[in-house]
């Protein structure tokens, strides 16, 4: 697996990049086994999809919210299998994405191409955010194919972080 968190400058100022996998979803379940204690959320997302880049900030403002209670994972899902277009192709601009949006925590990029993995998540497109409990336990996904959120979809603010904060809060009151 690739990792890369190199620093550079800008006007003498150290830039620290966010770290960077190269992965398949198998490394996402070992993480969330990992984790447990912890709620996990993933989201799967792509720098072609307008909702997932939109809805991005929020993920990285759920992490910075609940550090020590919640566990963010962006798995990008650029990658479509092309022979002149490995996984390592995209790392550079998703690196470039990550960094602008201050994205610090554990940001993968998939090894399997999107039409591979999707059916074997039973998904039909992004965006996707997958909310696992303390015990690792799958507590909800968010999704738009159901149409269940309106026409423009879920979003962080409106759906997926008070979800969040009623599992921490519900969780919380069982300890």
């Amino acid at each position: 697996m690739n990792e890369s968190n190199e620093s550079g400058s800008v006007s003498g100022i150290p830039v620290v990049k966010p770290t960077l996998k190269i992965a398949d979803w198998r490394y996402v379940e070992q993480f969330i086994a990992e984790n447990q204690g912890k709620v996990v959320v993933v989201d799967l997302w792509s720098t072609s999809c307008p909702p997932c880049l939109r809805e991005f900030p929020d993920l990285v403002s759920l992490q910075n919210q609940y550090p020590n209670e919640v566990v963010c994972v962006s798995f990008n899902c650029d990658y479509f299998g092309g022979k002149n277009y490995p996984p390592e192709y995209y790392k550079k601009p998703v690196e470039k994405f990550l960094t602008k949006h201050k994205a610090y925590m554990t940001n993968i990029v998939s090894n399997v191409p999107a039409e591979e993995l999707f059916p074997t998540l039973d998904l039909a497109s992004m965006p996707a955010t997958y909310v696992y409990d303390r015990q690792g336990k799958q507590a909800k996904r968010f999704d738009n194919e159901r149409r269940e959120y309106g026409k423009e979809g879920y979003t962080y603010k409106r759906d997926v972080i008070p979800f969040v904060e009623s599992l921490l809060k519900t969780e919380t009151l069982k300890q």
